[in-house]
């Protein structure tokens, strides 16, 4: 099992409607969520968010700007290293080129979904965090991937109360 870095970089991607490129999770953690990843031996943050996308959506990067990011309490399906659990997030709002070619083993149920849809799906975590939900309707039908929440909300992709974005973060760790 690999040791994670403790290093992740998040990629937003939107087309000319607004939409957003979001797809579930094929694998640990369970959630919708823009591509993401490790930054591993990619070297820079950028790097790594130019090959996450390649690497789960066949898609290129044009162009990356930075619009969040921080020390987030989140684990991952990796063995933690002497930084414990956690990682460093570097979130980008992306643009990107090329035939979308998903991999299917990161990925299921890839789309582009408007805003009004993602705040649902951000509803629906929110109902998770409360109890509302249960672990298995939520893997069943899940909602934004708990990790996700604080960068959409920074963003102005959702909107999430503070107090449900701590409930929410309690589902990180």
């Amino acid at each position: 099992m690999k040791t994670c870095d403790n290093a992740s970089v998040g990629i937003v991607i939107t087309d000319r409607h607004g939409r957003y490129l979001i797809f579930d999770r094929a694998t640990f953690p369970v959630g919708a969520s823009p591509a993401a990843g490790h930054i591993d031996d990619h070297g820079s943050a950028e790097d790594a968010g130019r090959a996450e996308v390649e690497e789960e959506l066949g898609l290129t990067v044009t162009s990356l700007t930075r619009v969040t990011g921080g020390w987030r309490d989140n684990r991952c399906r990796r063995r933690p290293d002497a930084r414990g659990t956690g990682h460093d997030w570097t979130v980008y709002q992306a643009t990107v080129t090329g035939d979308l070619t998903p991999s299917a083993r990161e990925t299921k149920n890839v789309r582009w979904i408007a805003p009004d849809a993602l705040q649902e799906l951000a509803d629906r975590t929110v109902a998770y965090a409360q109890g509302r939900v249960t672990d298995a309707e939520f893997e069943a039908a899940p909602g934004v991937e708990p990790v996700w929440m604080e960068w959409l909300a920074d963003i102005a992709a959702i909107k999430v109360s503070p107090d449900d974005l701590l409930q929410v973060e309690l589902l990180t760790r």
